[in-house]
Order: C-alpha cells, then structure tokens, then sequence
C-alpha cells in the first residue's frame, strides 16, 4: 500500500516483507524524462516503483511535451508519480535539472522511460554507495532486450579515442585494450568495475555530490550530459562505478529505427563538440577535422544503400550531411 505523507512530496510504500532498517531508512527520488514514451512508460514505471518498495520514495517524470499519450497513461495509471509537462521540448538535461527541484533525497536516481528494471538492482546500487563513501556515481549492467550485454562504462572522451572511432579501428579491435579503450571493451564485465562516465539511461548520485558539482549543463540538449557530470564528480574527488549484480533492460540499446534517425546523429556531434569546448578546448579542431573524415566515410556508404530507399540509409544520409556542417561551422 503505498502511503502519502501532507507534509512531504517522498512517497512511503510499506512491505509486508522484512526489509533491512537501512534500506527503510534510506530517501530516493528517481527522475524519468519522456517524450512520446507510451509504448515503454507502463513498464518501466511498474517495474522501478517495484523495486523501489523498500526505500522512501517518490518519483518525478518531466515530459518534453509528447504529443502521444504518454502523459494520459501517468495521470491515469499512476497518480502517485509527480507529472511535470513542458509545453516545448527542452532537453533530457534541462528537463532532469527541472525536476532535481522536486528532491532533496539522499539519492537521486536517473532512468529512462525505456526501461525495466531487473528486481534488487536499486538495493543493490544503494548497499553499494552506502559502503563506498568516495563515490558520486554508479550505474548498473544494461542489457538489451534479448539479454545480450551493452557496454555502458567508458572512458572520457579525448583525442586518441575519438580518432581510434572515426577510422574504425574500435571495430576492427574491439578487444584491444589501445583500440577499444573508449568503451572498455577489453573489461571483465562481472567484476565490479571503476570507470570514467556511465550512461544516463540508468545512473544513481549521491545528491550530496551533486550538490557539490552542480546539476546538468543545460546546454547539452542531448548525449553527453552524463559525460560532463561525472567528468566534474571526478575532479571533485568522487569516483564511477559500475556494478554487474545490478541489473537492467535498457530497449534504448537495441538496433531500432529511431537509433538511426538524423536528429539524434545531429544533437549528437553537437553535444560532442560542446563536451570539448568546454573541457578540452585545445583538441576541439583535430576533433572536428576526425568527425569530418568520419562522416565523408559514412555518407559515402550510406550513398551506395541510398538507392534502396530504406528509411535507415534517409536518415543516416542527411544525419552525417549536418555532421559535415557542424565540423566547419560549429561555434
């Protein structure tokens, strides 16, 4: 039964199950920005409020103005959960800064409407943080939906990484430590491991470390928000950690049509050269020129697929034409 208290916005969700008093004990606030999430939303907000049945709790959703039924499904179905809605689409980063008004939890969980969540990850990212003082940050294992890996932990972005990738050579080295080191593809992923950034699709802070380096950059519309937050955890001190016991299905990972879309390729590279602007302003052009071989490359390849009209080669087309645009006039 899940139980409202006036006098605070964190919903208390009792357990007929004995719980650990520290867990009980233990204030979360999880943040979930939609936009035109009807298919996935049910799922991943049964399966997170689940989860969460042994912590005091609330949880905030910001819509960036859906124009699906997205909102309709919270409001009916779950009237407990705090609804925010945009009348514009503002961003993931801005709409998380949004609803981080709405906590002052001891931890704030990050989440995607894309998502489920395999049952104990949050008790288990919650042990885990409790025992490790020294860290901001901790993601769990994404997996897709077939139960296949995705590699979620990576390194920061930086010069050498970002030419590795535009001349492939992470593909055709995956397991290298020198090639795949962006990705960490070389790591044992059922070890605990400590890493430089994790994805945003599911990453829990300590609020107290994210009061100390500020929220999300507003200026990142989308992709590498995450990056720069923790990137700022790291010089504060605080450390990354993904952990493998913690578990959950990411069906943002997996290989779907609107992966491929133009818009995300743009907002993308964008966010890229914004990361370097600001941290690395001094690799920003050798990056540029990198993401400009790459993309002449790519547009090559998808002009030979062009001819059979697939949605995905439109998409990827035109995405990696504004790339080219972005390496000669990005400011």
């Amino acid at each position: 039964m899940l139980l409202k208290d006036d006098k605070s916005p964190i919903q208390k969700h009792s357990h007929p199950r004995s719980r650990l008093m520290t867990t009980l004990q233990t204030d979360i606030s999880a943040i979930i920005v939609t936009w035109n999430s009807s298919q996935w939303i049910s799922n991943c907000l049964k399966s997170l409020m689940n989860d969460l049945n042994s912590f005091y709790y609330k949880i905030v959703v910001v819509d960036n103005a859906s124009t699906d039924n997205t909102t309709d499904l919270i409001r009916e179905n779950f009237p407990e959960v705090i609804l925010v809605q945009n009348t514009v689409n503002e961003g993931f980063a801005r709409a998380c800064n949004r609803a981080l008004l709405e906590c002052q939890s001891e931890y704030v969980l990050f989440i995607n409407p894309d998502t489920e969540v395999v049952p104990g990850m949050t008790d288990t990212l919650v042990a885990f943080m409790k025992g490790h003082p020294e860290v901001g940050a901790i993601g769990p294992t994404l997996l897709n939906t077939d139960g296949s890996l995705q590699l979620s932990g990576n390194t920061f972005p930086n010069l050498r990484n970002i030419w590795l990738e535009s001349l492939f050579l992470d593909r055709l080295f995956p397991k290298n430590r020198f090639f795949g080191s962006h990705k960490l593809s070389h790591l044992n992923r059922s070890e605990v491991c400590k890493i430089d950034w994790t994805m945003g699709s599911c990453l829990l802070l300590r609020k107290e470390a994210l009061d100390k380096v500020g929220s999300f950059d507003n200026r990142f519309f989308l992709f590498f928000e995450e990056t720069d937050l923790c990137l700022r955890l790291k010089k504060a001190g605080y450390e990354v950690y993904l952990i493998p016991e913690a578990k959950i299905v990411h069906g943002g990972g997996s290989s779907r049509l609107e992966n491929y879309s133009a818009n995300k390729i743009i907002h993308y590279h964008r966010s890229l050269f914004l990361y370097f602007n600001k941290n690395l302003p001094a690799q920003l052009l050798w990056v540029r020129a990198a993401i400009f071989i790459r993309s002449v490359i790519l547009i090559s390849m998808w002009l030979y697929l062009y001819p059979c009209r697939t949605q995905t080669a439109k998409e990827k087309f035109r995405g990696y034409c504004e790339a080219i645009k972005l390496c000669l006039f990005f400011k």
